[in-house]
């Protein structure tokens, strides 16, 4: 039988059919976009990784996964029976569609967990996807209020379009009978601009709701401002803290009941408090600007009870160069970021480049070290109750370990709850 129905109301088909439509449904003005691309400039809406990633060779053989234009990852479960998949994370920013969440994975194959009721769905960092509120049909999701997923990437940048049209009419490009947006998102603002607006929806809609993906701290305060499509001043209105909400945990920002009229321009900004994100950089007190950048850091006061005034850069540390990942553990080499000077503590200088091994011990144990591998260095002469050899079973293991490469970082997470240690 063909029809998800066959199998019951609560199956699990039935129930993850419906999940998927929903959010094809969802993305319905995004698809559509692509398909404006691919008849005005010959883009493919549908495209292997190797089109986005074709200088990395790891992409050249991928034929499991592919991408809705440039900006969604789509991975599904092909095989009966299985519910580990390996899959490639190409290099960029990538954040799980449904947790929201920024995922550490990047350039590496992964075994992805997808069971029975699931597929893998990732968002490129980078991106801005045009959304809208999903219904039982196209006619009748085109009535309802659309949004925006803004997914931040390395640099807090993001761009995006949207072409709107009556959806069926013929040569509506050609006689330019329809609506299109250029959507950007740099240093903190996020600009709807439309560059045609010759269609009018009788439906009168609006954008109403816009996710940002990637924003770890949350806005002081979010303002919107409307630019007039044909001319006169510009109004900006502050919106109430009832119209935005943060989550720390996913570092994802919503905003709510904006009601931002398709066909029109805004500018959203964000004012968020960079202070609140600045890492102590001279601990020690008695800090001045001068030995602040004799150790490659920023100084800049504040008036702000607490906020360090000599910070490190956000680019500060290491990034991992070199992996090797085996049954047992990983071995990585790391390199300091060469665009600033060593600490300027000639007793305690920086080591440029650092190996990390890290062990899986047993089901609940792990071990790891970071050091000089071409300088001897004392080490606590103390034994460690480790056992003689890692265990190489994943499958008892009591937890994950990722490596996020560009800054470097381990993260070790729960495996029954996803909680990070």
């Amino acid at each position: 039988p063909q029809d998800p129905a066959f199998y019951g109301a609560d199956s699990v088909l039935l129930r993850s059919s419906k999940h998927y439509l929903t959010i094809r449904y969802t993305l319905l003005p995004y698809l559509y976009t692509l398909f404006y691309k691919a008849h005005t400039t010959g883009e493919t809406v549908v495209r292997p990784l190797v089109h986005e990633f074709y200088s990395d060779s790891n992409t050249w053989e991928v034929d499991r996964q592919f991408l809705w234009g440039k900006h969604l990852l789509i991975t599904p479960v092909l095989d009966p029976g299985t519910d580990i998949i390996k899959a490639y994370i190409p290099d960029a920013v990538w954040y799980d569609f449904e947790t929201m969440e920024r995922i550490s994975d990047r350039k590496n194959h992964v075994d992805m967990h997808l069971p029975a009721d699931k597929l893998g769905l990732h968002i490129r960092g980078g991106a801005i996807l045009p959304t809208q509120r999903p219904e039982v049909t196209t006619t009748y999701s085109r009535r309802n209020p659309m949004g925006l997923i803004v997914a931040l990437d390395d640099n807090n940048q993001a761009a995006g379009e949207l072409f709107w049209d009556d959806g069926d009419s013929r040569d509506t490009v050609e006689n330019g009978n329809y609506i299109h947006y250029q959507f950007s998102f740099v240093n903190g603002n996020l600009t709807l601009q439309v560059t045609t607006a010759d269609y009018k929806d009788p439906n009168n809609l609006k954008f109403e709701n816009i996710t940002f993906l990637g924003v770890p701290l949350p806005p002081t305060s979010v303002s919107v401002t409307h630019i007039p499509t044909e001319g006169g001043p510009a109004k900006t209105t502050v919106l109430p803290n009832s119209s935005f909400d943060h989550d720390a945990a996913k570092q994802v920002l919503f905003l709510y009941s904006l009601s931002l009229t398709l066909g029109e321009s805004y500018t959203i900004h964000l004012e968020i408090n960079e202070e609140l994100e600045r890492f102590d950089c001279y601990p020690e007190g008695n800090a001045n600007e001068i030995k602040c950048k004799e150790r490659g850091c920023l100084w800049k006061q504040s008036t702000t009870e607490g906020v360090p005034w000599c910070y490190y850069p956000s680019d500060y540390g290491y990034a991992v160069t070199t992996s090797n990942e085996t049954s047992s553990g990983i071995t990585l080499d790391i390199t300091r970021n060469m665009k600033y000077r060593s600490s300027g503590r000639p007793d305690s200088p920086d080591v440029d480049n650092l190996r990390v091994q890290i062990w899986y011990h047993t089901s609940n144990m792990l071990q790891f070290k970071i050091w000089d591998p071409t300088s001897e260095r004392f080490e606590v002469p103390v034994p460690l109750s480790v056992p003689s050899t890692p265990d190489t079973d994943e499958s008892k293991r009591l937890y994950r370990v990722l490596v996020s490469k560009k800054p470097f970082g381990i993260q070790v997470i729960r495996d029954s709850t996803g909680t990070k240690m």
